[in-house]
This record gives structure tokens, C-alpha cells and sequence, in this order.
């Protein structure tokens, strides 16, 4: 079991009212269109967790899709705008007002997606964080994670400058709103293999300039 490193969940509260519009705004909808992507995997009566739901608009799609939803979302002001968007037309949902890594891992989801989740932790917890979620994965079905996207091995010089330039001023305000930890941008997939998966699809949403800022990683538990 790994423990949160920070108790994001008090600076959560003062911007839960505007972080989907700080989050449309600053990406330019690629945030929403990544968070969005999952939707084509779900099908009627999946079973999907959600870790660090936020106020989870894409949720109430994938409700609507079909979708048994378990949002997992400490963060009481966060939890409070999820459940008046799922109130309206969803009954297939659970919000749990705890973090994920005090709930015990069963193997039983057929899909857990992590949205801009795994970024809140520092470099030390993050792996433990990305393996407790790996638990909750039942065999063949999917991991899908949502978030900044690393700088290729072979990008050029301007590619890596202007990633940084994006990344960094967001990253050191959310760190002193203790929402999330000083780090770089992850590359969760080297870890997401270890821990009993195979890459099925790593998908590039474009923002600025057509770079590339964000992705989402879809991936399979092995049998």
C-alpha cells in the first residue's frame, strides 16, 4: 500500500469551481478531447474506475455509454460537482471520498483510467502509486492514462525548449498551490510494462504550434 504525498485535497477546494475552465482554456480543448478518448473501449455494463475524478464531465459520457462507474475523488468539493453532474440522467455510479491508495486493490475493473492523476506525485511515490492502480486491472482488461506528454528520444532541440516553456510554469503553480509535486514530465509506459502490461495504443493530441502536449496511453494487462 503507498501513501499520498501531499494533502492536495484542501487547494483543490478553491479551484474546483474553475478547473475545467483553467484546463479547456490552457490546452486549448486537448484536455478534454484526451480525456474523452477512453470512450471508445467502453462498452454496456464495463466496469470503470476512475482514480482522481475531479469533477469528471467525461464521466457522465461514459455513464451514458454504458459504463458502472466508481469514481474515486477525496477531495470534497471536487466529489460534490462530480455528484451534481452524475445526478442528472446517471444511475450507474459510485463516488468514493477517499484516495485510491487507502482502498484495497481487487482485480476487478475492466478498465481504470487515470486522468492527469499520476502527475500529482513526486518522482519516489509515483511508480507505487501507477502499481497500486495496476492492481485494481482485471486480466485483459485496460489501463488508460491521460497526461503531459514526455519529449520523443529523437526530438529536436526546439521541441524539447518549447515543451518545457508549456510544462514548467504549470507544473511550479500547482506546486505552490500544493495541488501537485515538483517533476518532469513522466513517461509512465516503461513502468506500466513492468507491472504486467502491453502497449496497445499511444495516441498524440496536438495543441499549439501542432505540438503534441498531451497523450493517453491505452494499456492491456497481460493474462
Amino acid at each position: 500500500m503507498c501513501h499520498k504525498p501531499m494533502d492536495y485535497a484542501p487547494p483543490y477546494r478553491h479551484v474546483a469551481p474553475i478547473y475545467d475552465l483553467l484546463a479547456t482554456s490552457y490546452s486549448l480543448g486537448a484536455i478534454d478531447r484526451a480525456k474523452a478518448d477512453h470512450h471508445r473501449l467502453i462498452k454496456q455494463g464495463d466496469r470503470v474506475l476512475y482514480s482522481g475524478a475531479g469533477c469528471g464531465k467525461e464521466i457522465v459520457s461514459a455513464c451514458k455509454r454504458g459504463a458502472n462507474a466508481t469514481c474515486v475523488e477525496p477531495c470534497p468539493a471536487m466529489a460534490e460537482r462530480l455528484h451534481q453532474r452524475l445526478a442528472v440522467g446517471c444511475e450507474n455510479f459510485m463516488i468514493v471520498p477517499r484516495p485510491i491508495q487507502e482502498l484495497a486493490a481487487q482485480p476487478d475493473y475492466d478498465i481504470v483510467v487515470a486522468h492527469f492523476f499520476l502527475n500529482l506525485f513526486d518522482a519516489q511515490s509515483m511508480p507505487d502509486v501507477l502499481k497500486h492502480l495496476s492492481m485494481f486491472v482485471k486480466p485483459g482488461g485496460r489501463l488508460v492514462i491521460a497526461d503531459f506528454k514526455p519529449p520523443a528520444g529523437n526530438a529536436g532541440r526546439f521541441n524539447r525548449i518549447w515543451r518545457w516553456l508549456y510544462y514548467r510554469p504549470l507544473n511550479v503553480a500547482g506546486w505552490m498551490l500544493r495541488i501537485c509535486a515538483l517533476h518532469p514530465i513522466y513517461d509512465y509506459t516503461p513502468l506500466a510494462l513492468d507491472n504486467g502490461f502491453t502497449l496497445e495504443s499511444r495516441i498524440a493530441f496536438p495543441t499549439t504550434r501542432g505540438l503534441a502536449m498531451y497523450e493517453v496511453l491505452t494499456l492491456t494487462r497481460n493474462p
